[in-house]
């Protein structure tokens, strides 16, 4: 059986179908079984045309579509939440996804959650780079980011030239390696970082803006060149001179499950032998 990841809340729930049922997939995962969703009957005028179920993805980088876009975020603009790997049954009805949410994603009404995975991971594997930028983000302060929106206001075309020219080679990436979940939850919880002090009003909208840009290059940060980052990264300075990776776990995609069984094995095994 495939193994796929979702994102949920930090309570470890998340709500499916057209009547937004509740799951709860940290429930799910300590409990170790089997988990059902349950389809209600209604009658066929009453049915709604959308999929029922769990959407899951094959990749931790495509898990992040469909919960934010740059100016909502449904998890909580905190950028806190949980991901979960899990082995699920296919829905039996025909459902082809969305070319934005990725063709090898599917509805699952069944499903065995078998692991937790690090948070970081929807952010792909340069995830830590990007936790790392929301991180250092979310710690500065007002008069901080107005500097940097004022900065890039003044800059004008010359700016527009770098932005447009990192986020044309940072596309390219993403499309090419479907990370389209990955880099749209990036640009929105950066974002987010600093709407604590954000103002429609003001040059912290233009703070706001490269902050996006940034993670949503990042998420590709494996596979673009090291000066497309440098190019915008150079913006939030002096503000932020230096950016450093965040996140615990093990390497991005590793099959935690396998992981852990082989641990529990080797700690039966040392038990023995004392």
């Amino acid at each position: 059986m495939a193994t796929y990841y979702v994102i949920a809340r930090v309570d470890g729930t998340r709500q499916v179908g057209p009547d937004r049922q509740s799951v709860d997939l940290a429930d799910a995962l300590e409990r170790g079984i089997t988990h059902f969703i349950q389809v209600p009957e209604l009658d066929e005028d009453e049915r709604s045309a959308d999929p029922y179920g769990l959407l899951v993805h094959p990749e931790p980088a495509q898990s992040g579509l469909g919960i934010a876009d740059d100016m909502t975020l449904t998890l909580g603009v905190d950028g806190s939440f949980r991901l979960f790997q899990l082995q699920a049954v296919p829905a039996p009805d025909h459902f082809t996804p969305s070319s934005a949410v990725g063709s090898q994603a599917i509805v699952t009404r069944e499903f065995l959650a078998i692991a937790e995975a690090p948070a970081w991971w929807a952010y792909g594997p340069h995830g830590r780079n990007v936790l790392g930028l929301i991180y250092a983000l979310s710690g500065l302060k007002r008069e901080e980011l107005d500097a940097i929106g004022r900065r890039i206001d003044s800059a004008g075309l010359e700016f527009a030239k770098v932005k447009f020219d990192a986020l044309g080679v940072a596309d390219r990436a993403i499309a090419e390696s479907g990370r389209t979940g990955a880099a749209r939850l990036a640009r929105g919880y950066a974002r987010a970082a600093t709407y604590g002090t954000w103002d429609r009003d003001s040059a912290l909208g233009h703070a706001a803006s490269l902050a996006g840009d940034v993670a949503y290059v990042m998420s590709v940060g494996d596979l673009v060149p090291t000066q497309t980052i440098d190019a915008l990264t150079s913006w939030l300075k002096p503000q932020l001179n230096e950016l450093h990776p965040a996140g615990e776990g093990p390497d991005y995609g590793a099959q935690l499950a396998q992981q852990e069984a082989g641990e529990g094995a080797n700690d039966g095994a040392d038990a023995v032998e004392q």
